[in-house]
């Protein structure tokens, strides 16, 4: 009989999970919550404010952070995708291309979400300013926080990223 408390999981799986967990609690608690990030909370508790470096820009660098553990994890657990060489700087250039892909589907998902919404339902006439992407600066901030978020999870983990070539 299969019991779930047998399962042994590594160091990464639990990242990945803890991660993917603050991430999701921060998502539903940003958009969906008792509004506990709006800019006067949020500069309160986090220091963050409205624009560049508001909430989302918590966020954001969250993501980065669990996108390259997803990645170390995905090719960790599938050897058959895994894309890694013998040397760190290629294996950084890989994970942060892909990461930069994650983060402009994201962003395009959003355009698309806000065009539906200012097509279809006129949202922008009925609530001006409640936009998922309001400013182009909203849109390359996302992307930047990502980016560094990505990097700073990969200089952590170099030792890591070392061993990860493909065997």
């Amino acid at each position: 009989m299969f019991k779930w408390y047998t399962i042994s999981m590594n160091r990464l799986t639990i990242a990945v999970i803890i991660t993917v967990c603050i991430f999701l609690l921060g998502w539903i608690l940003g958009s969906y919550g008792p509004d506990l990030m709006s800019s006067a909370v949020c500069y309160t508790l986090l220091g963050c404010n409205a624009g560049f470096f508001g909430y989302d820009a918590v966020l954001h660098f969250v993501s980065g952070i669990m996108d390259v553990l997803l990645i170390l994890w995905v090719t960790r657990q599938f050897p058959q995708v895994n894309l890694f060489h013998d040397r760190y700087w290629k294996n950084a250039l890989i994970i942060l291309a892909l990461v930069a892909f994650i983060a402009v589907t994201w962003e395009t998902i959003e355009l698309a979400h806000d065009q539906f919404l200012m097509k279809v339902f006129h949202e922008n006439l009925r609530v001006p300013n409640h936009l998922t992407q309001p400013s182009n600066d909203d849109t390359m901030g996302d992307m930047i926080f990502s980016l560094v978020g990505a990097a700073c999870t990969i200089r952590l983990l170099r030792p890591f990223i070392i061993k990860m070539k493909r065997e």
